[in-house]
């Protein structure tokens, strides 16, 4: 394999199409690719990473050779030809898959004595959470783990990658500048004020069918004070519930839509660098900081690569690397780079705290009120890769 790089699944790329139905996120992450080639040349790829991997380590890791990673996060290509210019010796394939089926086949593949993942790395940090909780995970002291900030990790068994706030899209052609909400009270009050404005024209992430949107739900109900009369302003709007975070935005981009509710930023980022009518507004009151998640499965057929390949992902190079992406990294001490936290942010920290989402009496709960605050709000066809 000359490139070192398998792609297992369609993955991302395949369903990603902008409004003009060009491959726009395939263009973008050959560029991407292009600009990581750069920082390599700046970096200086194959030099050591600072607070390297032990040596042993690495010796263990070139002689196994091999590193399967299962994920759910789009755009790591760039991260992995970056990796493998600095260790050619070892083949590196990517299994894309949405976050429960990721879930389901490291449980699987576990019980059944055949496991193949050596690193799993998923934005629904819940799920993430609920493996490691189950005894799915083995523990690695990363040299890197003092830089880490504080809620990242957890038991040296997971791994916040990240630090991605969470925000409002909008179609800045179609919302009168008097109309962009700055926080979440702001928004409660134009869906109240000024309905005929959003009337059939937003989009929220479906609770029910995403585990990434109902922790976000969870969040914004501890949080925010108002967080239900929020919802049913929103479900008074007859918004479009959707589980494709591309669907939301190529209907925000080509006007069908003006106001997509909880995005990620560094997603939408991605598409208001192609689409001048779409802005993204992080509230002021507060906004939520996700993160995606990595773990080593405790029966990993190459733990030692999976070792090698998480140092590169929390060390400063590959944070930049990310970064370069348009991701927000983790760690705060990255030079030029934007900070992981900011004024409002409200991190959802990497520990037990997330099991609460998993509790079906909970979550029922909390689904039931959900979706009667949606309404009759009609449903998008299930996404197969939804997080």
């Amino acid at each position: 394999m000359a490139s070192g790089i398998v792609r297992a699944g369609a993955g991302d790329e395949r369903a990603y199409r902008d409004h003009s139905g060009k491959p726009a996120t395939v263009k973008m992450a050959w560029l991407l690719k292009g600009v990581m080639a750069g920082l390599c040349l700046l970096a200086g790829c194959g030099e050591s990473l600072d607070g390297a991997t032990s040596a042993s380590v690495r010796r263990a890791a070139q002689k196994e050779g091999e590193l399967t990673i299962y994920a759910n996060t789009s755009l790591m290509e760039p991260l992995i030809e970056d990796f493998r210019r600095r260790y050619p010796d070892i083949t590196v394939r990517v299994e894309d898959m949405n976050s429960t089926l990721i879930a389901e086949r490291v449980v699987a593949e576990t019980q059944d004595d055949r496991p193949k993942a050596d690193l799993v790395w998923s934005s629904a940090m819940d799920l993430q959470i609920k493996l490691i909780n189950d005894g799915y995970a083995q523990a690695y002291r990363s040299p890197h783990r003092r830089a880490m900030p504080d809620g990242s990790v957890w038991r040296d068994q997971g791994f916040g990658i990240t630090a991605e706030p969470i925000v409002f899209a909008y179609n800045r052609r179609l919302l009168p500048a008097d109309a962009v909400p700055g926080s979440h009270a702001e928004l409660l009050r134009l869906l109240e004020a000024r309905p005929e404005l959003f009337a059939g024209r937003t989009t929220v992430y479906d609770a029910e069918r995403s585990g990434v949107a109902l922790m976000h739900l969870s969040a914004d109900v501890q949080i925010y004070p108002d967080a239900w009369r929020l919802m049913e302003a929103l479900g008074r709007s007859r918004p479009r519930l959707d589980t494709s975070g591309q669907r939301m935005m190529g209907q925000l981009a080509s006007g069908k839509m003006v106001l997509a509710y909880n995005m990620n930023q560094s997603f939408g980022e991605s598409w208001a660098l192609r689409h001048p009518d779409v802005a993204l507004v992080t509230p002021s009151d507060y906004h939520l900081s996700v993160s995606r998640v990595a773990f080593i499965p405790r029966a990993a057929p190459h733990p030692n690569s999976a070792r090698l390949f998480l140092d590169y992902l929390l060390s400063r190079e590959g944070q930049r690397g990310i970064a370069v992406l348009g991701i927000r990294p983790v760690r705060d001490d990255i030079g030029d780079t934007v900070r992981s936290t900011s004024p409002g942010a409200r991190p959802i920290r990497v520990g037990p705290g997330l099991l609460a989402n998993l509790d079906r009496v909970r979550r029922e709960r909390l689904l039931d009120r959900w979706k009667l605050a949606m309404g009759d709000a009609p449903r998008a066809p299930a996404d197969p890769k939804a997080p």
